[in-house]
């Protein structure tokens, strides 16, 4: 291996490298700012699983995996992100950390994305800075690069890591020598996300392609102990092997592994044929396989001197990166899942075919970049802007929904936390777990393996007096989003609309729950103090007399 060192900058290109970056800096700054405005000037993430990773951390922290002390749990579905969070924990930075490393990781995919243009001599320096500001900041919209990062999770980093990857992979068939910091990107991938063990596939196959036997050894053997150790040590703590975010997600990671899925080989299969076609029909899903599309056609023009063996180093290095988008696009779409909401798990496949695409048509973009003339950078900006349509309206659309967690879940951790002060049962994880002394009891499965056996084992929803009785737990806040059916004696107290109208049938709430009329009051009491904290868009109906 090398020791890794990439081709410096020159002065002629240190005012792209800044334009560049400020194109990436500016949306995000917008963003967060606007998040802020909208949160009454807190920084509150878009979906309530950062509060989980945040949450775990903490238990980690205190030497405990999983949500709550004492309690193992895997509700998170990736390995190194909340071990990251607690190693960073000293910083001070509180719920601001996940949002600090994700917008240095969108800066830094914006430094790798350079690198790897340096290094294919893609002559982005040629632009006029003000236009390559604005090209920069389209692709940044268009790839939703602000909006994965006020989520709140690992996919900015993940997108980081895999342009890194590409430019590693770039210089290896270049060069023929494994720069050191491309294996560490290599070894590093799976455990930040669980589908990019299949780029630990794909580099064994390109290591074999290349003769490098002992290297595709090596990375399989690295990828199988890492999560393979990984699964052992959920197994260890009485849990599935994976997590119980992946099980939940992914109907055949759970007949494949989970105890109360199984039956043999062809569950297994047909949930995978049942997954590829939800994703084949899933938002994402064309463009993913429309930019995979546009880099075969250069396999079109190139194929007759590739078969004749005549081919260039150059056309190396463009099918070894076709092959490899082609392989991560269609593991992807077999055992990932496209259509979530704000959509965030296809992230790094698009970056990666977009960065691809640049490398296999170089030539192409050089000689785009020698005219980059207003009317072609405009033109080639409202391409992406209508292509990526559904990931631009992000930047709107995540915002607005992190100004629902604020009106909804930051303010269920208030009622919890300042008004309540004793345990409560929910079933949706987040905002409640997190920086709350007193115990929450999860009733969805994913932060308690007792809950998702107790499910399993029974059809009603009666298994829940049990539970909550067993904790000595008198309320449970149940989020609609979530559809819970609750048993019959449970006595209605409230529904809280964040930001929403109760004639809307559509708005997400959250209902209260006391578990019997007895136990009523104290919940009561602490409702009706909380309704007059309440920002002036939440609504709180009290389904009967609160108790002043």
């Amino acid at each position: 291996m090398t020791g890794g060192r990439v081709r410096a900058f020159g002065w002629g290109l240190a005012l792209p490298l800044a334009v560049v970056l400020a194109g990436i800096a500016a949306p995000l700054l917008v963003q967060v700012l606007g998040l802020m405005a909208l949160c009454a000037g807190k920084v509150v993430y878009a979906l309530d699983a950062a509060y989980v990773h945040l949450a775990l951390a903490q238990q980690i922290i205190a030497g405990n995996y999983g949500i709550v002390p004492g309690e193992a749990a895997a509700p998170s579905s990736t390995i190194l992100y909340p071990f990251l969070l607690a190693a960073l924990d000293p910083l001070g930075l509180g719920s601001a950390l996940p949002l600090v490393i994700n917008v240095l990781c969108t800066v830094a995919a914006g430094l790798f994305a350079m690198l790897l243009a340096r290094e294919c001599d893609i002559a982005l320096e040629r632009i006029p800075p003000l236009r390559l500001f604005v090209l920069t900041v389209t692709v940044t919209l268009a790839l939703n690069l602000p909006g994965l990062a006020i989520t709140g999770l690992e996919h900015s980093l993940h997108v980081a890591m895999t342009v890194a990857y590409l430019l590693g992979l770039v210089r290896f068939v270049k060069n023929g020598r494994c720069d050191w910091w491309w294996i560490a990107c290599i070894i590093i991938q799976p455990i930040i996300r669980f589908e990019a063990a299949a780029m630990v596939v794909a580099d064994a196959l390109i290591f074999v392609f290349f003769r490098k036997y002992r290297y595709a050894l090596a990375m399989v053997a690295i990828g199988v102990f890492l999560v393979g150790g990984y699964s052992l040590f959920l197994h260890s703590l009485g849990l599935p092997l994976l997590p119980s975010s992946v099980l939940a997600r992914s109907e055949w990671s759970k007949a494949a592994v989970a105890s109360d899925g199984g039956g043999g080989v062809l569950p297994v299969l047909f949930a995978i044929l049942r997954n590829v076609k939800s994703n084949a029909t899933s938002f994402g899903a064309a463009q993913m396989l429309g930019t995979l599309a546009a880099a075969v056609v250069w396999l079109g023009a190139a194929g007759t001197r590739l078969w004749a063996e005549t081919g260039t180093k150059s056309d190396r290095i463009k099918l070894v990166t076709l092959a490899f988008m082609a392989f991560v696009t269609i593991a992807q779409l077999t055992g990932g899942k496209l259509g979530w909401e704000p959509p965030r798990y296809e992230a790094y496949v698009l970056v990666l075919n977009m960065c691809g695409l640049a490398v296999i048509f170089r030539e192409q973009v050089n000689a785009w970049c020698e005219h980059a003339t207003w009317p072609r950078v405009s033109a080639i900006c409202l391409a992406l802007l209508l292509v990526f349509a559904g990931y631009v309206v992000q930047f709107v659309s995540i915002p607005v929904s992190a100004r629902k967690e604020y009106l909804g879940s930051f303010q269920l951790q208030r009622f919890v936390t300042e008004f309540y002060h004793r345990p409560v049962a929910v079933n949706q994880l987040g905002y409640v777990n997190y920086r709350n002394p007193d115990y929450v009891l999860d009733l969805s499965g994913l932060g308690s393996e007792a809950a998702r056996r107790a499910q399993a084992a029974q059809e009603g929803p009666d298994w829940m007096n049990a539970f909550l009785a067993s904790h000595n737990i008198d309320l449970a806040i149940m989020d609609s989003g979530t559809p819970t059916a609750v048993p019959e004696s449970w006595v209605r107290l409230a529904d809280l609309y964040p930001g929403g109208s109760p004639a809307d049938p559509t708005a997400r709430y959250f209902t209260f729950y006391a578990r019997s009329a007895g136990a009523a009051g104290p919940a009561a009491e602490a409702l009706a103090r909380f309704a007059r904290t309440l920002p002036p868009a939440d609504r709180l109906l009290h389904q009967r007399p609160a108790v002043s």
